[in-house]
């Protein structure tokens, strides 16, 4: 119930499709009401111009992805590594039988770069069938393909298949994993992605260690480190309005432990 209502909340609650239904009923009402749709539909124009011209997602983002710096130093010894899903977009690997990648597809690379550092640790792959309108498409199928390719095909890879969501990630591997107090598991997801998942990991009482991965903006802050663009900041804050969301929807609902750290955190171990 939760997976389904949450998917269909975010297809109306992404920004601009947000804003264009808004814009749509302000057309509605302005048929009955002149004044009043006018005002609903220059509103929505407003914050389209706003949003598209301002860095304000960029902001956004950038908040979430400071949260968790990369660990300048890791342990000697790494028990395990699991790397999130959503990278793949399954059912178009099916469609065309080429692999499909995403833009989240640093998260993979960076999972296969620690895996290379530490052939003693397990390693992960979490996620399964996580798109609502394709159900039968699963990400694990294309990690396998892309794990070969990458050179990994030598290393036993755990696939957790049943998860849907961030919190279904790390609620199955756990389960799956059995992880046991004192081992040094690291979580490596796209950098925006990281307070959410730590959060719900935190709530599961397995303290993971954060390997932010995929940034999407620059470490500097997002002013004059690229062009001006009204498709650019709208996806930032596409990604952004998803974490903040989800983090609160999951907040509430006893799924994690914390909305947002309360200042970006400083992570290095020294060598056991």
């Amino acid at each position: 119930m939760f997976f389904g209502l949450s998917k269909l909340f975010w297809s109306m609650a992404q920004p601009l499709n947000a804003l264009c239904l808004l814009g749509l009923l302000g057309l509605l009402v302005r048929l009955r009401w002149k004044k009043a749709g006018q005002r609903i539909m220059s509103a929505a124009l407003i914050a389209i111009l706003l949003f598209g011209f301002l860095p304000i997602g960029p902001l956004l983002l950038y908040t979430l992805e400071r949260q968790y710096p990369t660990p300048s130093t890791l342990p000697l010894k790494i028990d395990g590594i699991i790397v999130l899903g959503g990278a793949f977009e399954a059912y178009m690997t099916a469609a065309t039988g080429q692999i499909a990648a995403n833009g989240q597809i640093g998260r993979v690379l960076c999972f296969i770069d620690i895996a290379k550092q530490h052939p003693e640790a397990k390693l992960v792959y979490s996620g399964g069938a996580g798109d609502i309108m394709n159900p039968q498409a699963m990400e694990s199928e294309d990690a396998r393909k892309f794990f070969a390719l990458a050179g990994l095909g030598g290393r036993k890879i755990f696939y957790e298949e049943k998860s849907r969501n961030t919190y279904e990630n790390a609620y199955y591997t756990k389960k799956m994993m059995q992880p046991k107090a004192g081992e040094n598991w690291v979580l490596a997801t796209s950098a925006y992605h990281m307070p959410r998942s730590v959060g719900i990991f935190t709530k599961l009482d397995w303290s993971v260690i954060p390997y932010e991965c995929d940034r999407k903006i620059h470490p500097d802050g997002p002013f004059f480190k690229s062009l001006p663009s009204v498709t650019g900041n709208f996806y930032a804050l596409s990604l952004a309005t998803k974490e903040l969301l989800g983090s609160i929807a999951y907040y509430f609902t006893g799924k994690t432990a914390q909305i947002l750290p309360l200042t970006p955190l400083e992570i290095n171990y020294a060598p056991d």
